[in-house]
């Protein structure tokens, strides 16, 4: 949609007429038709029917469509005469400046009237549906007068004679209440709702159709308000309502349902039969509510205001009290919000955007906010209050302008001191303190008696303000953040929340605190139960959350007419906290200072016997509560403690009873506990990095020291590998090189952890590349020299004779240091000069050249690239907690699915700072699981063909940097539209062309693997119940492989980083003798392994492997490869002459005397070589699976 909308914008500039008079004769034709609509709308609510002469014809809809039809045909008039050219263009430009007046940008504008496009709802095609209200009309206005009976007997009647439970809210009606009840017909009927304003937005889901029946004000009694007698009146109404669709010829699906989950307010739901007949509105894709209403003047008034009680024993119930109020308010706030469409051509058009910005955040959340009320607050801010203050919008602002400056007002205005008023009653009952005392949040309508927001809690409240902050970021940020505002869906809560909590609801069982007076003004214990909930853990959690989120599913949401409600069945409450990063792993909460005695008892009371009396350092004697616990990932989880605890003594909810996804990942990241720990200590779950990091800085310290023995000082030592930036798997653990022996063969394995070690410029150095080799290696044996003389540091000095290229680097000084080996490659720009120059010369030979290319690519990649990446994930580790643990949870996801072999540390580390820098829809992640959730989410969706991958990782993009990104992406694109060079595009300030970390790797074949298995453990991770569904996640199907080899466990020297190793492999006497007493740094024969299968067949075979300690070694051959070519010297593989047969199939050249012309990879010999090249140590004699 976005990309549409642009490309709509685009042409818009050389195509759209935008004249002053085109202008002109557009509105003036918009007036004239929303007049009309005026006409209809106002006729609507004539006589006693609600429907007018019009309506009864079936023309009762907006012909606003046609007029828009005229003026396309009228602009297409225009005749393109040199003049009128020059108007056309002025127009133009007058146009774009002002929609940069009304909207925030123009393409912005265009991207909102795409949406608009794709919500907005055809009235002219609903004729089936109006016939079907005009006969809900006739079957109401023809049922009889009912005889005068008690409610317990009208109810037993009901049901023996039409099989239908009248739907009584708790308490029920008792058999000794002398109350009755006698149906008369509706007094009227009015379509209200959304429908009834036609600012009905499309969705998945099927809309709502409001018809408001009005109930004659003669079936009531004056005090009918009090002790539910209303209620149950209203029950029985509905369900004569009910009897008298079912036993009409014409055939609805009817069940009951609740309005806004509130059992005291019973509703009708009206589904199409789907039989095709005359009233089928089965295409419509919407649902007729029938909601009973009374005239407001039924009952005295100020008997409802928010303080006075009507149910005993409540000192007041408020919330009883509006959910009688709301039964006598829905055509005079339609009015009211008519009115307002009326004034203000885009009043609508906002409400639809603001529909769409609701539904992708609170759908089916109750949080006790709808798109009614943001309507009601929008109208509220355009008119102000009668002094004239709180005025903020203007009729003439665009439908942009006015929903921002809503939410803009949503998100600043403190509603827990300042209630709304929308209008005002002069009881001094319903005054502002009134309102504010008995209710979380006010905005009271027109009438000045009606808290609008009566259900909404502070947590519904904090939910709303949260978005609507985050809302006026993405409109003020120059970036363009459409696709966040409208078209994600924002609450899945695995994705939005840093702690997820999902309750079953019992209600059978409540809490002593939901006492007679709560129940009397409550409508159900979950009521009560959500908004407890919200107060108990605010309060606990007080500032280690920035947000309290609770929720729940709709309660009875339908049921059948022949059963009774089933309270809260299949309810689930669901608590999402946001945490702050800085006060959410504190230890103490401390309480009220020992002297104040009732401070003192409230404290003690909330906490039970978590508090304790402490001295601290200050002096300060203080109640406390302590969270004894250790390490980055137990104080993670103290939040969870916290909230475990809490529900617990204050709801009665057992830990065994809800599921708290927080810390189930963890455990992925530490070794197994079959590992012995004699060799890798569990305490460093405890110290994490810290130690590693301390041995760095040590190290780096002592080598400087060193420099005055050097002909050239040491500028500096640069940290260049993942154990220094907080991101490898499992945690650096100290090795005792001195008693190697101790180690089995399948736990030998360390890393060699790269540093960068910047020598000073000189003029000095030689201009041969060869002999500048020959002088670091002299750097190297007196650094080594140094070290043993100084420090007693043991080192060796290393010639990489793997290293075939005259030009590159090699060698190195790897130095054992504290159970950890640093290898230290030194840095002398000069090399990366005379590389330079090399390939710039005109008289290099090709050869040379692109000798000169690789050394210089490998000296950046080693020395510059590593180094300077290595700092900024440094520095995305400081500022965001759960970063380093996410990349190291998402590199055991790549391992875990054997794509170790085709993506970089780098490229992984990327993916990851993007879903902290670019967090939207959301805030920045504070929790693991909730950045490791995104992570996956963001591999399963984006469209990485067609799209690049922006991390600002630097912090240093600009708008010209991102859109130079994108034009060499497509450029790239056009080029190598086979994407055989930088499948998956990830870019930074540093590094625009996005290939740095992905030239050749991933392929695309691979990035679409990826992008699969990522797909399917985003869905797993939104079915998951329970820990054990969460274990899929790091499965991969094996099947998708046509060779898949077991590897020699034995000689797996990684085996330890086995997330399920087997402890007989792992035991300290197995295969000691093996490699003697000597440290061997990185020794990983698999990972030799699958290079030399790479360097002799990587045109021929992927591989994939776990290598964080995989024992299986899987082979896919080349598609690109397999297909047969013409027969030619060097094909470059094992080939096999074949034969294509007319079916298109492939078979080996048997029985012919002719020789082939074609020619395929031999895949069974190269199997067979593979096979042979690891018998000695790496694979196990097997049986292999191919196809």
């Amino acid at each position: 949609m976005v990309l549409a909308a642009k490309r709509k914008y685009k042409k818009s500039l050389n195509s759209e007429p935008a004249s002053k008079q085109a202008k002109k004769d557009r509105q003036s034709k918009k007036h004239q038709a929303s007049s009309d609509e005026e006409d209809e709308h106002e006729s609507a609510f004539a006589g006693n029917t609600g429907f007018s002469e019009e309506e009864e014809n079936g023309d009762w809809e907006s012909n606003s469509d046609d007029s828009d039809h005229e003026d396309k045909l009228e602009s297409t008039k225009i005749k393109t005469t040199k003049a009128t050219e020059d108007d056309l263009i002025s127009g133009e430009l007058e146009g774009l400046k002002e929609t940069a007046e009304l909207y925030k940008s123009n393409i912005f504008k265009l991207e909102i009237d795409e949406l608009l496009t794709e919500i907005n709802v055809n009235y002219d095609k609903h004729k089936a549906l109006q016939k079907a209200l005009h006969h809900l009309k006739a079957i109401f206005d023809s049922i009889p007068e009912g005889k005068q009976l008690k409610l317990h007997e009208f109810a037993q009647d009901m049901l023996k004679k039409n099989k239908i439970v009248t739907p009584f809210p708790d308490p029920q009606p008792s058999k000794e209440a002398l109350h009755s009840f006698a149906f008369q017909k509706p007094t009227a009927m009015h379509i209200v709702g959304g429908y009834g304003l036609k600012s009905i937005a499309k969705s998945k889901s099927a809309f709502n159709v409001d018809v408001a029946v009005e109930m004659p004000s003669s079936i009531f009694q004056e005090k009918d308000y009090a002790n539910y007698r209303y209620h149950h009146k209203r029950a029985c109404y509905l369900a004569v309502l009910a009897k008298a669709i079912q036993s009409a010829n014409k055939k609805f699906n009817v069940e009951y349902s609740t309005m806004n989950g509130d059992a005291r307010r019973p509703i009708l739901l009206i589904k199409a039969a789907g039989d095709k007949s005359d009233v089928d509105f089965s295409k419509t894709k919407c649902v007729i509510r029938i909601l009973p209403s009374v005239n407001a003047d039924v009952f005295p008034i100020h008997r409802l205001a928010p303080g006075k009680s009507c149910v005993k024993p409540a000192e007041a119930t408020p919330h009883y009290n509006a959910s009688l109020l709301m039964d006598t308010s829905y055509t005079g706030n339609l009015a009211f919000l008519y009115q307002h469409s009326k004034t203000s051509p885009e009043f609508k058009n906002a409400i639809l955007l603001a529909r769409t910005w609701l539904h992708q955040r609170f759908h089916n959340t109750n949080i006790g906010f709808t798109p009614f009320v943001f309507a009601m607050l929008m109208a509220y801010l355009m008119q102000g209050n009668k002094d004239g203050t709180g005025k903020k919008l203007s009729a003439s602002h665009s439908s942009y302008q006015l929903l921002r400056g809503t939410l803009d007002f949503i998100a600043t205005h403190d509603f827990a001191t300042t209630p709304v008023f929308l209008g005002e009653n002069e009881k001094s009952e319903f005054s502002a303190v009134e309102f504010q005392t008995h209710y979380d949040v006010a905005i009271v309508d027109p009438s000045g008696t009606l808290n609008l927001t009566a259900n909404m809690t502070t947590s519904g409240l904090a939910q709303l303000q949260h978005e609507a902050k985050l809302a006026m970021t993405y409109f003020n940020d120059p970036t363009d953040r459409f696709e966040p505002l409208f078209l994600k869906h924002v609450n899945d809560a695995k994705l939005k929340f840093d702690n997820v909590v999902r309750i079953p609801f019992v209600a059978e069982a409540p809490v002593e605190a939901f006492d007679e007076a709560a129940k009397a003004d409550y409508h159900s214990y979950l009521s009560w139960f959500v908004i407890r909930m919200s107060d108990v853990l605010k309060r606990g959690l007080t500032n280690r959350v920035d947000l309290v989120a609770v929720q729940h599913t709709d309660a009875n949401a339908s049921w059948a007419l022949t059963d009774k409600i089933q309270q809260h069945d299949q309810v689930t409450v669901t608590v999402g906290l946001l945490l702050n990063s800085d006060n959410a792993p504190r230890l103490v909460d401390q309480g009220p200072d020992s002297s104040n005695d009732e401070a003192v008892a409230e404290f003690r009371q909330f906490w039970g016997n978590k508090s304790e009396l402490r001295r601290f350092k200050d002096g300060a004697i203080v109640e406390s509560v302590v969270w004894q616990t250790q390490g980055y990932e137990n104080r993670s989880l103290i939040v969870q403690k916290i909230v475990l605890y809490l529900l617990q003594l204050h709801l009665n909810v057992e830990a065994s009873q809800l599921i708290y996804w927080a810390g189930q990942l963890y455990s992925y990241l530490n070794l197994a506990k079959c590992v012995p720990e004699n060799l890798f200590s569990p305490e460093l779950k405890t110290s994490g990095f810290h130690p590693v990091m301390q041995a760095y800085q040590q190290f780096s310290k002592q080598l400087r020291q060193v420099d005055d023995a050097l002909p050239l000082l040491i500028n500096n030592v640069y940290p260049a590998h993942a154990n220094l930036r907080y991101a490898s798997v499992t945690l650096p653990h100290p090795v005792d090189f001195n008693n190697m022996v101790q180690y089995p063969t399948t736990t030998r394995y360390f890393d060699a952890i790269d540093v960068v070690v910047q020598i000073e410029r000189s003029a000095k150095f030689p201009d041969d590349l060869a002999v500048l080799q020959k002088v670091k290696h002299a750097f190297y044996l007196k650094m080594s020299e140094e070290l043993k003389t100084r420090f007693d540091v043991d080192s060796v000095v290393v010639d990489d004779v793997r290293e075939k290229n005259p030009l590159a680097i090699r060698g190195y000084l790897d130095v054992y240091y504290f159970g950890y080996l640093f290898r230290c490659h030194i840095c002398l720009e000069q090399e990366a000069t005379l590389l330079e120059k090399i390939v710039d010369a005109k008289t290099t030979t090709k050869l040379n050249k692109a000798l000169a290319t690789e050394a210089l690519d490998k000296y950046k990649y080693q020395l510059r690239y590593k180094q300077t990446h290595t700092f900024y994930v440094q520095a995305m580790c400081a500022k965001y907690t759960a970063y380093s643990s996410t990349v190291r949870l998402a590199k055991r996801w790549f391992g875990a699915h054997l794509l170790s072999p085709h993506v970089s540390d780098e490229m992984v580390e990327l993916l990851v700072a993007h879903v902290f820098l670019e967090s939207q829809p959301w805030v920045a992640p504070v929790s693991t699981f909730a950045a490791f959730a995104r992570v996956l989410g963001l591999l399963a969706t984006w469209d990485w063909q067609t799209i690049p991958l922006i991390v600002d990782i630097e912090g240093e993009l600009t708008t010209k940097d991102r859109e130079e990104i994108v034009s060499q992406f497509n450029q790239h694109r056009r080029t190598n539209p086979q994407m055989s060079v930088g499948a998956m595009t990830i870019a930074t300030a540093k590094d625009h062309s996005g290939h740095r970390w992905t030239t050749k790797k991933p392929a695309r074949v691979i990035a679409a693997r990826i992008q699969a298995l990522a797909r399917a453990s985003v869905q797993v991770m939104e079915e998951a119940t329970s820990n054990q569904d969460i274990k899929r996640v790091f499965v991969t199907p094996m099947q998708d492989y046509p060779v898949v080899l077991d590897l020699d466990i034995e000689h797996c020297t990684r085996y330890y980083q086995n997330m399920h190793p087997e402890a007989k492999y792992l035991k300290p006497s197995y295969g000691v003798a093996e490699l003697g007493d000597k440290p061997y740094a990185q020794l990983d024969p698999v990972q030799d392994f699958i290079a030399d299968i790479e360097q002799v067949y990587g045109n021929t075979v992927m591989v994939f492997h776990n290598k964080y300690g995989g024992d299986k070694l899987a082979l896919v051959w080349n598609p690109t490869v397999a297909t047969p070519m013409q027969w030619k010297v060097n094909a470059g593989y094992n080939s096999v002459p074949v034969d294509m047969n007319k079916n298109g199939f492939l078979k080996p050249a048997k029985g012919q005397t002719g020789i082939s012309k074609f020619i395929a990879p031999n895949f069974a010999a190269i199997l067979a070589e593979i096979e042979r090249l690891g018998r000695d140590g790496i694979l196990k004699q097997q049986q292999q699976q191919q196809e």
